[in-house]
């Protein structure tokens, strides 16, 4: 079934084939977006990601007409398109994020020695609610939770605090399934939505120097790649611009750089090239920055 032509004859234009869906602004409501509404090429079921909504075909229709209800809907795909039945979408069954134990909280430590030794100020370090972990795979390490929307607890990530003297010894290990992390969303939320701005980062570390001096609008990556549920997230939010600020390895071996344009492409795919910029840090990274520096790099890039 060719739900292009029939969505090209109901208005919408500028359409994207991105392979198994196709891409738009919505017609329902107003969107400056030409990529938050999805429509699978096979069954023609959408989903509006910044509205969260969803449905089939026949209800896309409806939207789009702003018909009553699906059976008018039917009428018109019938009488037009002479099209009676739709294949239905079939779901796979979605396993759960795994979730930790809070008493796992317990163990961290008031102690933020290390952060407040790097230049981090006591009340950003209390916000992230992290502490010092002295026994256990996370020794030695200063760890901060990962907590969902909801409250729950899905993971731990933690900074070794110590002279690292082996190539084995991680700087940051993670528990638990960083593809599922939006961190820190759970906080910044209300501010990102108000901002309509999102700054991407590599590290806990960067974004406790921007938090610091008052950048908050921030997501950290945790390395350089992005996955499919930050993707879903930055198209759900809407934002005017993205920002990506990983780590400038310009003067090392420039992977933060060459990742920082992959991902840049990568996004391009669900946004306007223009609402995607490369605002990489004037240092190595923004904990190698000071406040004054931090600032001007913000003024620099035009981050609001």
């Amino acid at each position: 079934m060719d739900f292009k032509n029939i969505l090209l004859d109901l208005g919408y234009s500028n359409i994207k084939d991105n392979g198994r869906e196709l891409r738009m602004r919505p017609l329902y409501r107003d969107s400056n977006n030409d990529t938050v509404l999805s429509v699978r090429k096979d069954t023609g079921h959408f989903i509006d990601f910044s509205k969260n909504v969803s449905g089939s075909f026949e209800y896309l229709v409806q939207l789009t007409l702003g018909l009553e209800n699906v059976d008018q809907a039917r009428v018109q795909l019938k009488e037009k398109y002479s099209i009676t039945e739709i294949k239905r979408e079939h779901r796979p069954k979605v396993s759960g994020t795994k979730t930790f134990p809070r008493e796992y909280l317990t163990k961290l430590k008031p102690d933020h020695s290390y952060w407040l030794g790097r230049g981090v100020s006591l009340d950003t370090l209390k916000t992230f609610g992290g502490g010092l972990v002295e026994s256990g795979t996370m020794a030695n390490r200063y760890v901060f939770p990962i907590l969902d929307e909801k409250q729950k607890l899905v993971g731990v990530t933690g900074r070794y605090t110590k002279n690292i003297t082996s190539k084995r010894m991680p700087k940051w290990l993670h528990k638990g399934k960083v593809s599922e992390w939006n961190y820190p969303f759970q906080l910044n939320k209300e501010i990102i939505t108000e901002k309509k701005e999102i700054i991407m980062v590599e590290s806990i570390g960067d974004m406790l120097a921007l938090w610091d001096c008052g950048i908050k609008n921030i997501l950290v990556v945790f390395g350089l790649n992005l996955s499919p549920k930050m993707i879903s997230l930055l198209i759900k939010a809407d934002p005017r611009t993205v920002y990506i600020a990983f780590n400038n390895d310009s003067l090392d071996n420039s992977a933060g750089n060459k990742a920082a344009e992959k991902v840049r492409n990568k996004i391009s795919k669900y946004f306007d090239l223009n609402q995607v910029k490369l605002a990489l840090p004037n240092k190595n990274d923004f904990g190698e920055m000071n406040k004054e520096e931090i600032l001007g790099w913000k003024k620099q890039y035009g981050v609001s």
